[in-house]
């Protein structure tokens, strides 16, 4: 879990105008997905694989309206939605000259910020 849960008030709708984050260093290997709750349910609103960043490099998951998962221009939350958690999952890796590919895991980058 990268951020989250944040509660929401089920008894409302609710669309995702923009989700991004910034990660401090250059890494690769992982996806970072925004998903909600509804009662027992979970479902990914949007996700994006992180390729080789340059660290400090915005990542965006829905800008201005469009989802680059579905690349729709709306991303709605489930009826009765009553969280989102930002989540990421993979084997993430990063490169240096002096040892080339790197493994870290996510609670190190995580706590790299």
């Amino acid at each position: 879990v990268l951020d989250g849960p944040f509660k929401l008030d089920p008894s409302k709708m609710y669309s995702v105008d923009s989700v991004s984050l910034k990660i401090a260093m250059r890494i690769s290997g992982i996806s970072v997905g925004l998903f909600a709750f509804f009662g027992p349910y979970m479902v990914q609103i949007s996700a994006l694989l992180l390729g080789n960043r340059r660290k400090e490099e915005g990542i965006s998951l829905v800008k201005q309206g469009v989802n680059f998962l579905t690349m729709e221009g709306i991303s709605m939350l489930p009826s009765h939605c009553d969280r989102v958690i930002l989540v990421a999952w993979g084997e993430p890796f990063y490169w240096n000259n002096r040892n080339g590919r790197n493994k870290i895991t996510l609670t190190e980058l995580k706590e790299s910020d």
